[in-house]
Order: structure tokens, then C-alpha cells, then sequence
């Protein structure tokens, strides 16, 4: 029976592959502090030169995981409001609802908001720049549309990413995670709809 052996390229794929989800799970289980190179190895099954081949520490990894988190986690979001039913404001809605309940996912929670903050600091244009594309593809039609008053994009978009993006790090911090979730999304929720009620055009 014929055997297909890898190719170098293939096999380092897989390699690589096989670090970063192994590294996923413990870094939502361990969380990055006390998560150890030699355990990642270890499970990942490969050797230890692979691993600094592929990421050059233990931060580098760390950062390949949380961009992989991060993007899977503002697909899910942008798939949602894509179909959502409703105007723009109900999809508006529909996304800051899905955004906090995803939250509750340990992966999200550690890796992202934790983590992330922490480990890779947020305060580079760069490092903001897929949250804030999402906001910008939400609002700018609700502009555009009248439904909202025309404001300053940039200085909007950059207000609203760090409302949204503190009420994440406090709701992954807290012990009672469901529980902060509730009241941080009652919160929110009454906010953006007195916004939005607000900058009505033709309303008070």
C-alpha cells in the first residue's frame, strides 16, 4: 500500500498549526502568565526548535492566537448583523447584543480581553484598527441613511470602540461573568438607544 509522506511546506503548516491551537487551549486554561513553552511543546507534539522556527517567544505565539481569536470573533459578529432582520438600527442592536454574548466564551474572555490588553497593549492605531472597522461599517450607513446625525466619523468611531472595549475587559474580569454581562448590556443598550433616539433627525 502506497504511503504519501508530507512535504516540507505541508509539514510546517501542520507544525505550525499544531502550536497554535495547542497554545489556544492553554492560554484560555492557564491563561499566558503561567502558561510554559515546555507544556505547549509538549502537547502540540513537536519539538522545541520548531516552535521558536515558527514564533520567535512565547509573545509571539501568544500574538498569532489572539489575532486568530479576535478575527474569528468579529466575523461571527459582522455574520450576524448581516443577518439580522430589521433596519440598520435593529441590526445595530443585534450586533451589541452578540458582542457582549460572546463574551461568556472562555476563549474570548481570557485571550482577547484579559490577555490581550496586557500582554499586547491596545493603544497602536494598528491594534484598534479591525474594531474600529467594524464600527465604521455600522455607523456610516446609519449616516449616510439619515439615521442618525452626521457627526465626526473618526472621533465617533474612536469613542465608541473605547466604550465598548471597556465594558469587555469589565465583564471579563469579573468574577460573576453572567451576572455582569446583564447589567453591563442594560447599561449599553439604554445608552445607544438614547443616543440614537436623540440624533433622530427631526426628533428632539
Amino acid at each position: 500500500m502506497a504511503t504519501t509522506s508530507l512535504t516540507k511546506a505541508e509539514q510546517s503548516k501542520k507544525t505550525r498549526r499544531a502550536l497554535l491551537d495547542t497554545a489556544r487551549t492553554i492560554f484560555t486554561t492557564q491563561g499566558y502568565a503561567a502558561a510554559a513553552t515546555e507544556e505547549i511543546v509538549r502537547r502540540a507534539g513537536v519539538t522545541r526548535g520548531a516552535l521558536y522556527y515558527h514564533f520567535h517567544d512565547k509573545s509571539a505565539l501568544f500574538e498569532a492566537v489572539f489575532d486568530e481569536v479576535r478575527g474569528e470573533y468579529l466575523g461571527a459578529l459582522r455574520a450576524d448583523m448581516a443577518t439580522t432582520e430589521g433596519d440598520a438600527w435593529q441590526r445595530l442592536m443585534t450586533g451589541i447584543e452578540r458582542f457582549l454574548d460572546r463574551l461568556l466564551d472562555p476563549t474570548v474572555r481570557r485571550i482577547v480581553y484579559i490577555d490581550g490588553p496586557a500582554v499586547l497593549g491596545w493603544s497602536s492605531e494598528e491594534r484598534r484598527a479591525p474594531a474600529i472597522a467594524l464600527l465604521r461599517d455600522i455607523f456610516e450607513p446609519l449616516m449616510d441613511a439619515g439615521v442618525i446625525e452626521r457627526l465626526p466619523l473618526d472621533a465617533l468611531l474612536r469613542q465608541l470602540w473605547a466604550l465598548f472595549f471597556q465594558a469587555a475587559v469589565d465583564i471579563a474580569q469579573a468574577e460573576e461573568g453572567a451576572l455582569a454581562l446583564h447589567e453591563r448590556w442594560s447599561s449599553c443598550g439604554a445608552s445607544c438607544t438614547g443616543y440614537g433616539r436623540r440624533a433622530l433627525r427631526g426628533q428632539d
